[in-house]
């Protein structure tokens, strides 16, 4: 059973990193794709987030779609469709480590980490994605090698992502909204 379960595991964690390798590459070659999304409005940001948060390549740019649709739309639901773009484009990287466990932990590393993450995981959750930070997927990646429960992740990610995003979209509400008067133009 044993060997059943790592052929499993090395076959998931192939897939995972071959899955995101593709979409990083689909990206890069289709960047202007990207820009036309970022015009649909609400849908546009949600798909914007989902691929920025769920692969290494757009690290910003979810942040960046976020602060401009703020200010053009309700930034209250820019904000929440946002996160939960980010946090189901999290849950892709989580994915990514918890397939290829296997190959990136040892049993002493584990058996370091494990009491660490049960007793602060959650606090460190919430704050990696409450922050802008550029090291969140690889940080997402981790939990998921640790085994972090896929719904605590995800509902925790939520909830960091959306205060994140709400205060972007905000800023975006005001800024753009003060731009705009000094332009004599308004929305």
């Amino acid at each position: 059973m044993e060997g059943g379960i790592r052929k499993r595991e090395r076959l998931f964690a192939a897939l995972s990193v071959c899955a995101t390798i593709v979409l990083c590459v689909l990206m890069v070659q289709h960047r202007e794709f990207l820009d036309r999304i970022s015009h649909w409005g609400y849908v546009g940001c949600f798909l914007v987030n989902v691929l920025a948060s769920g692969t290494f390549v757009l690290p910003g740019m979810g942040a960046v779609i976020t602060f401009t649709l703020g200010g053009v739309l309700n930034p209250a639901l820019v904000g929440v469709v946002a996160g939960f773009g980010e946090a189901t484009g999290a849950v892709g990287a989580y994915l990514t480590g918890y397939g290829g466990r296997g190959l990136l932990l040892d049993a002493t590393f584990e058996s370091r980490f494990s009491g660490l993450i049960q007793r602060h995981g959650s606090k460190a959750i919430f704050i990696m994605a409450a922050l802008v930070n550029p090291i969140y997927y690889p940080f997402a990646v981790w939990m998921g090698v640790l085994r972090v429960r896929i719904g605590k992740f995800f509902f925790i990610t939520l909830a960091g992502r959306i205060l994140k995003n709400l205060l972007l979209a905000y800023l975006g509400y005001f800024g753009m909204r003060t731009v705009l008067q000094w332009l004599g133009l308004s929305i």
